[in-house]
């Protein structure tokens, strides 16, 4: 099991500086310069902006994700699970109705097809994503039952993003252990870690690890470390990064004193310390 961290100007110079140690870099598709750069320092994957649910897999370039994937030897290509409202103007947000759901389903399932159909069912990983009741996201799409049967009948691996997960259960108001095991974590192959936090009006994901996010982190390293979830090929810490949306929020100090922490929680030999979960 590896421990990796976005990249980011901050992260390279910690790295560097012998302050912070990872296994690899995890980095966006959209420059292969800054997965080169990261590539001198640790090997890099790749997160590919794939998505299953928009009906556009043929406009994707998949030679140029083939290169990556060889440049980086990325073992997975994760698509996220999304049903924008935007694609379903006829169908409620929060919609509980059978054939919608369905409809939902269907689309999701048919670009997932495509892709399993090029690199084959075992390489390919799927992403849960946040649902906002203000938002853009069909509630169906985050659905356990509705991930379950996806990652069933594609046979796909689960990325499972803890914040996307937390947030996701607090828009709901419900118990987010609850809402992460009717998750089908069998499957787990990848797992994302980050805090979450309220800034003015908006709660924000790849945010320092609060408290609460912390216990979240050590319940799901525990259920894997004691083998009642499988071992993911990595762990990924979302923090900081590049460009306008993520640049605000990837500052040195919060991975100088939150990085070492987590690099031993994921790669130390001793026991995830025992909590009860409220």
């Amino acid at each position: 099991m590896k421990f990796a961290m976005n990249y980011s100007v901050e992260s390279k110079q910690l790295l560097t500086d012998g302050k912070i140690d990872i296994d690899l870099f995890k980095c966006p598709d959209f420059d292969q310069q800054l997965i080169q750069i990261a590539q001198g320092l640790r090997p890099a994957y790749v997160h590919f902006a794939l998505y299953a649910g928009q009906s556009n897999m043929e406009q994707v370039d998949w030679a140029f994700i083939d290169g990556l994937r060889k440049k980086t030897d990325t073992p997975f290509v994760n698509l996220h699970m999304v049903a924008n409202s935007d694609d379903y103007p006829e169908i409620d947000i929060a919609s509980e109705d059978p054939h919608h759901q369905q409809q939902v389903l269907e689309t999701v399932l048919h670009d997932i097809h495509q892709v399993t159909e090029r690199f084959g069912a075992e390489t390919v990983i799927l992403e849960n994503v946040i649902f906002r009741p203000d938002g853009d996201t069909q509630q169906a799409i985050i659905k356990p039952e509705l991930i379950t049967r996806i990652i069933h009948e594609t046979k796909c691996g689960l990325l499972l993003d803890l914040a996307h997960a937390q947030m996701t259960s607090k828009f709901l108001g419900i118990d987010v252990h609850d809402y992460i095991n009717q998750l089908p974590l069998e499957a787990l192959r990848e797992l994302h870690v980050t805090g979450i936090q309220q800034v003015d009006d908006r709660l924000y994901e790849h945010m320092p690890l609060s408290d609460d996010n912390w216990q979240l982190v050590e319940w799901a390293m525990e259920n894997i470390k004691q083998g009642i979830w499988p071992e993911p090929w990595a762990v990924s810490y979302e923090y900081g990064g590049v460009g306008p949306k993520l640049e605000w929020r990837s500052e040195s100090k919060v991975m100088a004193e939150q990085v070492p922490r987590l690099f031993e929680l994921v790669k130390g030999s001793q026991p995830v310390r025992k909590f009860t979960v409220k």
